[in-house]
């Protein structure tokens, strides 16, 4: 039987092309794919894929947190992220939150395809280097103010994002279903993290971040 996979990425040109390649293949096809998360989140209940392809950077959405999600709401489901981010910064992040395996984008196809057979069985597929410093215990290189994937938590690093996309403390309140002070709040221990002075070097350093 052919593996069954759903793709989730905000632009339509990364989902033609895995989807080109996963249904060359004899073992796996496309049953879906949405440009957005809360399109997938319907789509999955319904047509319930064996893998889940996405990339952590979403229009509505964190792909940390949709990680979370779909691994409590469907927990026999393997989760492969693709994404542009460095793997070094993101993919324990991703781990945690119940990702199976994790491919950088510009990767080799022959990379991505074993990366969705890996956790399509039920094994990981994560650089032998990162699984080796988390079963170690060492975690990723230690952090510093360049490095705010490592230093701030799941939301905290979710309102980092918004902020340097340019939504102000009442949107971002709106979209993740917080109040305004809350928002300032994480704000202020994001500051504190990073140790920045102000505001305004807190939405300089968050472009800059949104922007690699």
């Amino acid at each position: 039987m052919k593996s069954k996979i759903y793709i989730l990425d905000d632009h339509p040109i990364v989902i033609e092309g895995l989807k080109k390649l996963i249904d060359q293949q004899e073992d796996m096809q496309v049953i879906g794919s949405a440009e957005d998360a809360n399109t997938a989140l319907q789509q999955i209940t319904k047509i319930k894929p064996d893998v889940v392809v996405l990339d952590i950077t979403l229009k509505d959405r964190s792909g940390v947190d949709l990680i979370k999600k779909l691994r409590a709401s469907h927990p026999n489901m393997q989760i492969l992220v693709y994404s542009m981010h460095d793997e070094n910064v993101y993919a324990e992040r991703c781990l945690r939150a119940g990702a199976m395996g994790y491919v950088m984008k510009g990767e080799p196809s022959t990379r991505v395809l074993q990366g969705l057979r890996q956790v399509a069985a039920g094994s990981f597929f994560f650089s032998a280097a990162l699984l080796g410093s988390i079963v170690s215990g060492g975690g990723p290189r230690g952090g510093s103010r360049g490095e705010p994937a490592r230093m701030l938590s799941d939301r905290q690093l979710e309102i980092f994002e918004m902020v340097g996309r340019g939504f102000d403390s009442h949107s971002i309140a709106e979209k993740l279903a917080l109040s305004a002070k809350t928002v300032d709040a994480h704000k202020a221990n994001i500051r504190q993290k990073l140790g920045l002075a102000s505001a305004r070097e807190l939405l300089m350093e968050a472009v800059r971040w949104v922007e690699k």
